[in-house]
Parts: structure tokens; C-alpha cells; sequence
């Protein structure tokens, strides 16, 4: 299953330098109580995912603030290959557009859509076509060493010999960094650091100290929350009504997530038949009230997964608004 557009969007905020932190402070969301059903009282009746407001959204980072956390971490590179001569301007990050994301939380769920764009995103379909990015100037051997910490020639052919070519212990936070042995890279008489320039800009803006929360702490709770609503007695007897509804229709499909690969609708998300299929999709979750039980019980997931990491969630907001103001200050 695919993750709704909501928490994929949060990757958004990852770069492969950031992917490479682990091991960072913050506890895990937890498997606990994943067999106890939470109450959620009352259901309202929904027909669309407009406006619908989760407990963990509360913590998550913006479009626009991924944007200029980005744009920061790109600042903190070129000053890093400054230091070792390299005048270093990386290519401008794509600004965020408008988001449809809130759309699709629990797949189609727009009629109007549905008839207009079948399975495919009114954002793509109307957006105009994003600025082709300017590559970064090309850097010679030595360059590529400062940015990745690695001689890229030495790492293939340690490699054939099953060996590393740079440190694998790497430093999990900045502070750490400053005080743990270096990559013993030498350039332009001052040595490396562990990872390069990649990878201290990360530990600058994502791991300052010991104590910073993983990245995608709040990602993986919303994840959590998802994954535990969906093994929900409530929601998997509303996807079975729905899935009988879509029968009723003449489409065979398990699940609102599973609609394009069960239909082979891969590569022809607006075609006649994407829209006869959407139309009737988004029928049927109207008529078994999907997408208002699967609020529900999701919201009420996420409620006790909140509580149950209050303290871990308020440092993440403090870093995060720690991590901004840093940003800012990059920006300019």
C-alpha cells in the first residue's frame, strides 16, 4: 500500500546526506497497545478530505519550510567547500507549489475531480511545468572528495577489495563530530570531515547536539498511526463495504489504495476508464461513509500516539523551530 500524500510528502524534507543520520536521539514510535480499538464517539459523515486536521500534523514541517530548511543546508555546504578553496555554488532548490496533498489523504475523494482528472493530480494537470534546475558546475576529483568525504576513485576500488575507503564510524551530531577523529582526508592542509560537506551540513541543521530527535520522528508516528487504523476492525469492515460497492459497479478491487494496480490503470490515470472507475470510487465512499470512519479511528490512533510521545514531540517542535531560525539566518 502506498502512503497517503500526506506523509510521503514529508520525505520532501530528506536529503541523501540527511538519510545517511542514524542512530539520532528520540524514542521510536512504539508497538504498544496496537491491539487495543481506541473509542472514537461519533462519526460524522464526510464526502471529502478538505480541511480535515490530525493530531500530528501539528508537528510536521511545512512545504515552505522544508524549502528554506533546503535552501540552509545548500548555504551550509558551499561555506563548508569554501574552506577548502572551492568556490562552490549549489543549483537553487525547485520552490514548493500548491499542494493538493490534503486531497488525497484517503485516495480520491473529489466527484468534480474525479470526472475532470480521473485518477490523476489536478495539481500536475494545472501547475505550469516546474524551472528546469541549473546542474552544479562540475567538481574535479578533489572536490568531490571535500563534498563526499571519500576519494570516489579510492572507494571503487576498495570496494573490490571488500574494504571502506572512508571511516564507517561515522559521528551521529555536529558536537560529536568536533571532537571525534577526522576522516584523515587532507586538502589544501586542513582535513576533511568525516562524510564531507554533505554530510556536516546535515549534523549542523539536523543533529547540532546528541540530544536531537530523528528527522523523521513525526513522519514515522503519522506512519504508525496510519498502519494501525488500517488493521482497525471499523476500517476494515468500511473498506469491505466499499469494496462491495465497487463489485456492485463491476470493478473487483480490495481497497481505496489498492484501486490502480488491482484495475491496471498504471500510465492512464486520466483515461475514459480511469474516470468511469474514479467517479464510481468516489461514489462508494460516500455512500459507506469511508473516509468519515477512517478519520475517525485514525485521529483517535494518532491522539494516543501523541500523548504517548508528548515530551520526545515538544523537543522536536523546539528543534525544529531551532532549525528555522538557523535557516533564516543562512537565508539571508
Amino acid at each position: 500500500m502506498a502512503l497517503p500524500a500526506r506523509l510521503l510528502a514529508a520525505t520532501c524534507l530528506v536529503s541523501a546526506a540527511v538519510l545517511a543520520l542514524s542512530g539520532c536521539a528520540g524514542d521510536e514510535p512504539a508497538a504498544d497497545g496496537a491491539g487495543k480499538e481506541p473509542a472514537i464517539g461519533s462519526i460524522a459523515k464526510l464526502s471529502s478530505t478538505e480541511g480535515l486536521k490530525f493530531p500530528v500534523a501539528a508537528y510536521e514541517v511545512t512545504s515552505d519550510q522544508q524549502y528554506q530548511v533546503k535552501k540552509a543546508q545548500d548555504r551550509l555546504i558551499e561555506q563548508c567547500m569554501k574552506r577548502y578553496g572551492f568556490d562552490y555554488v549549489r543549483p537553487a532548490p525547485t520552490p514548493p507549489s500548491r499542494n493538493d496533498a490534503s486531497s488525497r489523504v484517503y485516495g480520491l475523494a473529489s466527484a468534480k475531480d474525479a470526472a475532470q482528472f480521473g485518477y490523476a493530480s489536478p495539481r500536475r494537470a494545472t501547475d505550469p511545468a516546474p524551472a528546469k534546475r541549473q546542474p552544479a558546475a562540475p567538481l574535479s576529483r578533489t572536490g568531490q572528495t571535500v563534498l563526499n568525504g571519500v576519494d570516489l576513485v579510492a572507494e571503487a576500488e576498495a570496494k573490490k577489495a571488500g574494504k571502506a575507503a572512508a571511516p564507517t564510524n561515522e559521528p551521529k551530531s555536529q558536537s560529536e563530530a568536533e571532537k571525534a577523529p577526522g576522516s584523515g582526508i587532507m586538502v589544501n592542509g586542513k582535513e576533511v570531515p568525516v562524510g564531507g560537506c554533505g554530510r556536516e551540513s546535515a549534523l549542523k541543521l539536523f543533529a547540532p547536539d546528541p540530544g536531537a530527535v530523528d528527522i523523521l520522528f513525526v513522519f514515522n508516528l503519522g506512519g504508525e498511526a496510519e498502519s494501525r487504523a488500517l488493521e482497525d476492525s471499523r476500517v476494515r469492515k468500511a473498506t469491505a463495504k466499499w469494496s462491495r460497492c465497487m463489485a456492485d459497479s463491476g470493478f473487483t478491487t480490495s481497497s481505496p489504495d489498492n484501486v490502480q494496480p488491482d484495475l491496471g490503470l498504471e500510465g492512464k490515470l486520466s483515461s475514459p476508464e480511469a474516470i468511469t472507475i474514479a467517479k464510481a470510487d468516489v461514489a462508494c465512499k460516500t455512500e459507506v461513509n469511508y473516509i468519515g470512519i477512517r478519520y475517525a479511528v485514525q485521529t483517535a490512533y494518532e491522539r494516543l500516539l501523541v500523548e504517548e510521545h508528548a515530551e520526545t514531540l515538544a523537543l522536536f517542535r523546539q528543534q525544529t523551530q531551532d532549525r528555522l531560525r538557523l535557516a533564516a539566518q543562512l537565508n539571508g
